[in-house]
């Protein structure tokens, strides 16, 4: 990583980059998702913006005023465990800063903001299980979301 790559993470506080993240998950995910999945991303989104929410709440990560990715934690993410939540969510690097470190420092912050209002976390993913154990968290069972083999994991946030 060179030493001027300073990341900067904070909590989204406007539309216009709510609007910009909204895309991001769009492209990646939720295109692939039902419309009902889609309408509540856009609605954690714009309930994030509250500085007074915890939950559910977006990250953005900048380089020099550049963007490079998201993270959030949300009331719920998978359809079918609607029992579970919150989740870790949307952990997207854009793919010029990938290889650098800073899904994993996303990543952090979202579990970080969360455990200081939760005790538990969840989350599903469907190639990044290593990454995930490396930050502590354990898999719970494998499915399928959307087509795709998928790994559930849960993190136990500590005092």
């Amino acid at each position: 990583m060179n030493v001027h790559d300073e990341l900067r993470i904070e909590p989204l506080r406007d539309a216009t980059d709510a609007a910009l993240v909204g895309r991001w998950i769009y492209d990646e995910w939720a295109r692939f998702e039902g419309d009902a999945v889609w309408r509540e991303n856009r609605a954690d989104l714009e309930h994030s913006l509250d500085p007074a929410v915890a939950i559910p709440k977006f990250f953005i990560g900048r380089v020099d005023g550049a963007h490079v990715g998201c993270a959030s934690i949300v009331p719920h993410d998978l359809p079918t465990r609607t029992d579970l939540g919150p989740w870790l969510a949307n952990i997207l690097v854009l793919p010029q800063w990938r290889r650098r470190g800073y899904g994993r420092r996303l990543a952090r912050a979202a579990m970080d903001h969360a455990c200081r209002h939760v005790p538990t976390l969840y989350l599903y993913t469907f190639d990044q299980v290593e990454l995930y154990q490396h930050l502590g968290w354990t898999s719970l069972e494998q499915g399928s979301y959307t087509g795709r083999a998928i790994t559930l994991m849960q993190y136990r946030c500590t005092a």
